[in-house]
């Protein structure tokens, strides 16, 4: 009793500041991608679900990569303000109308929706300079990355080296690894 006792102090004293999951480089996020985009965030709706808050997003689809092409693309991602109540989960990534982004999608969950690849693994923030030329981040904020080693999860860096890589220079390398893995699967 003690023992589950102290075991509860600890668990509700211990602050929730990071989501562990899988890391996946570029070549794993685009293998694992049902869908790869890039869009701008047009909209960012929080709303009840089933008792949860989630934020519909509602992105215009400028190009295609992965998946099916279309014009308008919605996803529905746990978190976000609503009524006075707010709900964040560490790693999910969270999208202002106006955002650009390049988006590695899963296949649609039960409720018909999917998400980012690895959480924000998935999302690379496309920002543009004063010489408005695109470049690529990736903003792993609260994510602990577990590779397949048996050792504790590690906080990893971003992929580096496409961190500030220029989006055509992003969008090629991507384009590559997709079309190998269409051959491999031949």
């Amino acid at each position: 009793m003690i023992a589950r006792i102290a075991f509860c102090l600890v668990w509700l004293t211990t602050p929730l500041t990071a989501t562990t999951v899988q890391r996946f480089d570029l070549a794993a996020l685009t293998a694992n991608a049902e869908r790869i985009v890039v869009g701008v965030c047009r909209q960012a709706q929080p709303q009840w679900v089933r008792g949860q808050i989630y934020t519909r997003y509602v992105f215009s689809v400028s190009q295609a990569i992965k998946g099916p092409a279309t014009a308008q693309l919605e996803l529905h991602l746990p978190g976000g303000h609503l009524q006075g109540a707010v709900t964040r989960i560490v790693g999910m990534p969270i999208f202002a109308p106006g955002d650009e982004a390049v988006l590695f999608l899963t296949a649609a969950n039960a409720l018909g929706h999917a998400w980012p690849v690895g959480l924000a693994q998935g999302h690379f923030a496309i920002k543009r300079s004063a010489a408005n030329k695109p470049r690529v981040f990736q903003e792993l904020n609260g994510l602990a990355l577990h590779t397949e080693s048996h050792s504790a999860p590690k906080k990893a860096p971003p992929d580096e080296p496409v961190q500030g890589m220029p989006l055509d220079q992003f969008l090629a390398r991507v384009r590559t690894l997709t079309e190998g893995q269409t051959r491999d699967a031949h």
